[in-house]
């Protein structure tokens, strides 16, 4: 039996299943499976639910290798998985089978530059922050007035919820920076 496996990314909108799913159908895939997490996440509940379901001589369909994983470590591992339990594994967009020694071969080399693919991708963003950085850019959520919100509290003329609306705060927050602060209210 053939049974597909899609994956997005992202909880949001713009990303759907829906391309995925009909590659998957068009293949000929009787049973599809479709969850929202990252790439690299270790955890991935529909793909286990899936490996728990094959058989020996069902056949994994993706659209993609990277859909598996995007490190090579974990998409080798599932082939490894896979071979073990006599099932096969294609990639559409790839165009190839897994339990083929030259399928394995590219297997590697496509996890490889997915891998690679991402990791350039956060070191072009780490030198993207330190230029930043360096040009005196502030990163991050801005900093609440945590002084203004403190001098506030120690006046005893505004409630916590004043404050923390005033501010622009949570309560967590602001306790927070009391404590920190070792602020008191004499």
């Amino acid at each position: 039996m053939k049974i597909g496996y899609g994956r997005i990314s992202t909880d949001k909108e713009a990303q759907k299943f829906d391309r995925q799913e009909d590659q998957l159908k068009d293949a000929g895939c009787e049973r599809i499976y479709l969850e929202r997490v990252s790439g690299t996440s270790k955890s991935k509940p529909e793909l286990e639910k899936l490996i728990k379901e094959l058989k020996s001589g069902d056949e994994l369909v993706c659209v993609s290798i990277d859909r598996l994983g995007r490190s090579t470590q974990q998409v080798l591992s599932l082939v490894n998985t896979l071979d073990e339990m006599d099932v096969g594994l294609t990639s559409l967009k790839e165009g190839f089978q897994a339990n083929t020694p030259q399928g394995k071969f590219f297997l590697t080399i496509v996890a490889a530059f997915s891998e690679l693919e991402v990791e350039m991708c956060r070191s072009r963003v780490k030198d993207g922050l330190e230029a930043a950085r360096r040009r005196g850019k502030k990163l991050g959520r801005p900093r609440k007035d945590m002084d203004t919100a403190i001098k506030m509290w120690q006046s005893k003329d505004y409630s916590i919820n004043e404050i923390c609306s005033a501010v622009g705060c949570t309560k967590q927050t602001l306790y927070n920076a009391i404590k920190r602060e070792g602020a008191t209210r004499d």
